[in-house]
């Protein structure tokens, strides 16, 4: 922005803003660039104004999504655009909580040093991961991840980054994310399931995220109060009936013919059931097999029951689908759909979420950004991207 639209903006004198401009630049936040037509981008003619600019690059922040099978990392400048990621899948999803913490610490400083810095250039980090978490950083009660029960996850990623490192429930990320950059920018009563391999719901009611009483809010507990219903998520029931419908086939003598329910899920795993996972059970739907329909049925029960209850309750505007199986939108929505109208009139709108696997991460990242302001922007400190720093 100009000086002049600086002062229309304000309503501050020319001097004052010039003075604040003037500190911001030498603090590091704000540059200031050559006046230029912002049509044309050739110079402007005449006596030339003063024109500033925020430096996204003045620092980053850093976003880590801890899963029972992958991690995900992303680096972020101060405007929230990604220079850089990461990702490792956890061979053995069992894997110690000690060995897996070390590969997600090498992973985040991988990504940072492969963007050209290091840890000590990044001003913020939020981690994310199932389970209910304490305001210490403390996994408490209800992780999807072996081992990570009482661990105290703050301190272990404070080893390579320093005291600002924030950790979160990571449906309370997916919903951030999708009110952020996802399709509920601008919704205040937001429901967001993550269902993946276990069942979690991050909402937000009045614009408000909801917490409740010691970070539970989220629980969906209440399910084992219904005859049928789990917490496990979509892509675990998918993957599981999926691995049993192969295996069941396998044993026959020789391959199901054309036609024959679950042959084409067979065919797209060659008749290996280890290969079977939620994305074929998806491709199969597509293709036609006659079996996989029934798999998505058994597999979005629970699920339904779930956002029944919360509809009922809490009268969102908007329920997305988030994680990794938001992708299969286009097979999941309709199935789901039914299953919740047999229960309740009332269907809320559903909607399968664009940011699909980054859900977690870029609330993360926006997480990170909140933590960076308050702590840099709120307080006027030195940038420490700048030079003098």
């Amino acid at each position: 922005m100009s000086a002049s639209e600086l002062i229309s903006a304000t309503g501050m004198s020319r001097p004052t803003v010039h003075a604040a401009a003037q500190r911001l630049i030498e603090l590091g936040w704000v540059t200031e660039t050559a006046d230029t037509n912002h049509e044309t981008g050739t110079p402007r003619r005449g006596r030339p104004s003063r024109v500033f600019a925020f430096r996204a690059g003045a620092g980053h922040v850093l976003g880590i999504d801890i899963g029972a099978h992958t991690a995900r990392t992303a680096l972020a400048d101060l405007r929230g655009e990604t220079v850089a990621d990461g990702r490792i899948t956890f061979e053995d999803p069992d894997i110690a909580p000690q060995e897996r913490i070390a590969l997600v610490r090498d992973l985040a400083v991988t990504t940072v040093r492969e963007a050209g810095f290091e840890p000590g250039h990044v001003l913020s980090v939020c981690v994310g991961a199932s389970g209910t978490i304490s305001e210490a950083g403390v996994v408490r009660v209800r992780t999807g991840i072996p081992g990570f029960l009482g661990l105290d996850l703050r301190a272990a990623v404070e080893k390579d980054f320093g005291w600002h490192v924030t950790v979160e429930n990571d449906c309370n990320l997916a919903a951030v994310a999708e009110r952020w950059r996802g399709l509920a920018t601008g919704t205040e009563n937001v429901v967001c399931l993550l269902a993946g391999e276990r069942l979690g719901v991050g909402v937000f009611t009045g614009g408000t995220l909801l917490r409740g009483h010691r970070n539970e809010a989220r629980d969906l507990s209440f399910l084992r109060l219904m005859p049928g219903s789990t917490s496990e998520g979509i892509a675990l029931l998918a993957r599981s009936r999926g691995t049993e419908l192969v295996a069941g086939l396998a044993r026959q003598p020789g391959p199901p013919t054309p036609g024959t329910p679950g042959a084409v899920l067979y065919d797209l795993v060659q008749g290996d059931p280890r290969r079977v996972g939620a994305e074929t059970v998806f491709e199969a739907i597509r293709e036609g097999d006659a079996a996989a329909p029934r798999i998505l049925d058994h597999a979005l029960a629970s699920t339904a029951r779930a956002v029944a209850t919360l509809t009922m309750i809490l009268a969102p505007e908007l329920v997305v689908i988030s994680g990794a199986v938001a992708a299969a939108g286009d097979v999941l929505l309709e199935p789901l759909r039914r299953h919740i109208e047999s229960i309740t009139g009332d269907v809320p709108d559903l909607a399968a979420s664009p940011l699909t696997h980054r859900a977690v991460v870029t609330g993360a990242l926006h997480h990170a950004l909140q933590h960076t302001q308050v702590r840099y922007l709120d307080a006027l400190s030195q940038a420490p991207g700048s030079a003098s720093a």
